[in-house]
């Protein structure tokens, strides 16, 4: 029980470190369009799909070959780029309010299709359902999952050793400690150097730091190698 504990505690922290900073980034772009809620469920949804994949394939059913989900890398790639090119929309118009009118546009388009679909009784279910597909929690999944390449190499061979007690203890640990990364990266967002320096330079930073997130993605993973192998 105890050795199980620490095994999962250690392998949650071992390949979530970079998470912290990542989870700071969004957090401190929170604003109309991006929540808190949203950026806590995308994070969420992303480790338990890693988690999900990462059980299946430790009873053997491989459902992504290891090396194509470095393709994954080109979420955070394609990430950084659209915030780069928000930022340079909003510069040419106003650019304290340009990127979080656009976010608002496209979740609004988002709510007038289920509106159109759904009938007025189910205003709840519409509520959840938003929740879900709010653009801002597809977002945070995407980079989050994009970012686990590293996480499933290593739960695979990490379910494949325990039992199915140990492999619900473990999940329970990884999902309460998801909670913690949340939370430590919300309060180093909060921190007065992080905020003023991040607001500052996010400009910078989020296109540079998620283009080279993906690219360490693509070359960690061998894709390119494999790619390369192909066409040849």
């Amino acid at each position: 029980m105890i050795s199980t504990l620490i095994t999962a505690f250690v392998a949650f922290v071992s390949t979530n470190i970079d998470d912290i900073f990542i989870l700071m980034l969004f957090f401190s772009q929170i604003n109309n369009a991006m929540k808190i809620r949203h950026i806590v469920i995308g994070q969420y949804l992303g480790v338990g799909a890693l988690i999900t994949i990462s059980i299946i394939g430790a009873l053997g059913v491989s459902i992504i070959p290891y090396e194509y989900v470095g393709l994954l890398g080109l979420v955070p790639i394609y990430l950084g780029i659209k915030a780069y090119v928000d930022y340079k929309k909003e510069s040419k118009d106003n650019e304290s309010t340009g990127e979080q009118e656009l976010q608002k546009s496209e979740n609004s388009k988002v709510e007038e299709i289920i509106e159109e679909t759904t009938d007025t009784k189910g205003n709840g279910i519409i509520t959840s359902i938003n929740n879900l597909i709010n653009l801002s929690v597809v977002k945070v999944f995407g980079v989050t999952f994009a970012n686990g390449g590293d996480n499933i190499g290593i739960y695979i061979p990490l379910f494949s050793s325990m039992n199915s007690v140990d492999i619900l203890i473990t999940v329970i640990i990884f999902m309460t400690l998801t909670a913690v990364w949340c939370f430590v990266g919300m309060k180093l967002s909060e921190h007065h150097f992080v905020q003023r320096n991040i607001e500052k330079y996010k400009h910078i930073f989020v296109p540079i730091i998620f283009i080279g997130l993906g690219v360490f993605i693509l070359i960690e993973s061998g894709i390119i190698s494999l790619i390369y192998k192909k066409i040849l």
